[in-house]
């Protein structure tokens, strides 16, 4: 029921439904006349060894001579004789047949089921002529004496093998029979039968030769047959073609419609068509592929608002320092500023150009990810080892800072593809934020842990958290606190640049919900090399 419901209304049943109606028209009309010639070409083409006359037996052992078959089995000027093993004419056909010599009826080749005679011509060695008649093939089951293949030469003289009659030389008309080339135009054979008073006869048929006129005609007759049908052929794909072209051109109508509206940017209403399933579908899927393009168009409008307020954040996060550097170079320069005080000031004209140094850096950092021709040139590194020459040459710095490791890294390797500078850009990234935004006395916390094939590495902290407000948004570029424009303000490009390099090591990076123990906790997972 679900499988017809599937079909029912499908433009494929229109189609199935059309088609079958013009092939019942064709099939009918092209197998009336196909066997009619088939029928016509079987009579006229098989020859009399490739029908069964043991059927006929019994009209023959009756004495029903009349009743037998002759036009069917012998062609329209074919005819029979029942003839003694004497040669005397018993019954005949043809009132031109009157008796057959010993010799003649033993040449008469006898009939058998499948079995043909075979004469072939040549010249042996020395340029003499010869005929040798054999048969294609022998009736096992045949309960008259086998015909043994014959040599004979020119002359008719038995050259080789043995001969149905008890002669040497044969006459011009037993060779004749023989070698079936006379009677001209016909094959001649012989049956054998017993009749009811146990008497044993022959039935000579004389089955009439094709004629090449009959051949012409039954070649005519199959070219008229192949010609009509690709006539009718023709004729129904001509009309399924014009059935199909209107069936498909309303929707195919309906689509390029939309599609114009579509590239001339005018707005696109949704396509509203009734009719076989497939079109509906490739309408459905036109409207779905609308809708996706508006959305498109949404996001992109929003990226393009994102990176005006990128460029708005690089402006006001450039401003601030070179504001402050200008402002304190100045009031040096127009020598308001006490001279005891002037390395004071000067201390932090230079912080501030290491920050705006580290802000162009980051800035210049990103924008090279984001860049097409971006790559990472990745080699395969035990993750343990190098996370390991990585906190140990951090440990002095958290140690000096007030920052305490909590360390849990396998013995065994776990061998990743990584790109060793940028990946401790990672981590230098995720543990200069904890420093950054933690009082000292915060436990750092740095982890791995493997499945078949995903190293997981654990970067947490019990600090005082990232605020929810911005939780979500973490990865996204210049993301920061509330307190954004303390002294300990970062460029807030450090967990966007972060995650453009995992993702370019097919890793993915994300922020875990805070637990009893750690308030932060940055998850990253990585492939198995």
């Amino acid at each position: 029921m679900k499988l017809w419901k599937n079909f029912k209304g499908s433009y494929f049943t229109t189609l199935l439904r059309s088609f079958i109606a013009f092939t019942l028209l064709l099939v009918i009309a092209a197998g009336l006349m196909l066997g009619f010639v088939i029928t016509e070409s079987t009579n006229s083409l098989t020859t009399l060894p490739d029908r069964d006359l043991s059927e006929y037996t019994s009209l023959l052992t009756s004495g029903q001579y009349t009743r037998f078959p002759i036009r069917k089995l012998l062609g329209p000027q074919g005819y029979i004789a029942v003839v003694t093993q004497q040669g005397e004419v018993v019954f005949t056909s043809n009132s031109s047949v009157t008796s057959f010599s010993q010799e003649t009826l033993g040449c008469i080749p006898i009939y058998a089921y499948h079995s043909y005679p075979i004469v072939t011509s040549f010249r042996d060695e020395y340029g003499m002529p010869l005929t040798l008649i054999s048969r294609s093939n022998w009736d096992e089951n045949n309960e008259q004496p086998p015909q043994t293949i014959a040599l004979l030469d020119s002359a008719r003289n038995l050259v080789y093998g043995t001969l149905p009659v008890n002669e040497t030389q044969l006459s011009e008309e037993a060779y004749g029979y023989l070698t079936q080339t006379r009677p001209a135009g016909y094959s001649i054979w012989k049956f054998a039968f017993s009749t009811e008073d146990g008497e044993s006869l022959w039935l000579i048929l004389y089955e009439q030769n094709m004629r090449i006129e009959e051949y012409s005609q039954i070649d005519s007759l199959w070219n008229h047959t192949v010609a009509l049908f690709v006539v009718l052929y023709i004729t129904i794909v001509v009309i399924m073609s014009f059935l199909l072209f209107h069936k498909v051109r309303r929707p195919l109508d309906i689509l390029r419609q939309g599609l114009t509206s579509l590239t001339e940017n005018h707005p696109t209403k949704p396509i509203e068509y009734h009719g076989p399933r497939e079109f509906e579908e490739i309408c459905n899927t036109f409207n779905q592929m609308t809708e996706r393009l508006a959305q498109s168009e949404e996001q992109r409008q929003a990226l393009e608002s994102g990176r005006q307020k990128m460029l708005a954040d690089i402006s006001h996060d450039l401003k601030t320092p070179i504001t402050v550097i200008q402002g304190y170079a100045k009031a040096i320069h127009d020598g308001v500023i006490p001279p005891e005080k002037t390395p004071q000031y000067l201390d932090i004209i230079y912080q501030k150009s290491i920050g705006l140094t580290d802000l162009i850096n980051a800035f210049y950092e990103y924008s090279k990810l984001e860049h097409p021709d971006f790559t990472i040139a990745p080699s395969r590194l035990d993750l343990c080892e190098f996370a390991r020459e990585y906190l140990a040459l951090k440990y002095t710095e958290l140690e000096v800072s007030g920052f305490t490791l909590d360390i849990d890294i396998p013995e065994t390797p776990v061998w990743c593809m990584l790109d060793r500078t940028c990946f401790v850009r990672v981590f230098e990234n995720i543990l200069s934020n904890a420093v950054k935004h933690n009082p000292p006395k915060t436990i750092l916390h740095f982890s791995i842990t493997t499945t078949d094939t995903t190293a997981t590495i654990l970067l947490a902290d019990n600090g005082v958290g990232i605020p929810p407000e911005i939780a979500n948004h973490i990865f996204e570029p210049f993301v920061v606190g509330d307190e954004s424009r303390n002294t300990k303000q970062g460029s807030g490009l450090g967990l966007a640049i972060s995650k453009k390099i995992v993702q370019a090591h097919k890793g993915t990076i994300r922020l875990l919900a805070p637990d009893d123990t750690w308030h932060t906790v940055f998850e990253i997972c990585l492939p198995l090399a």
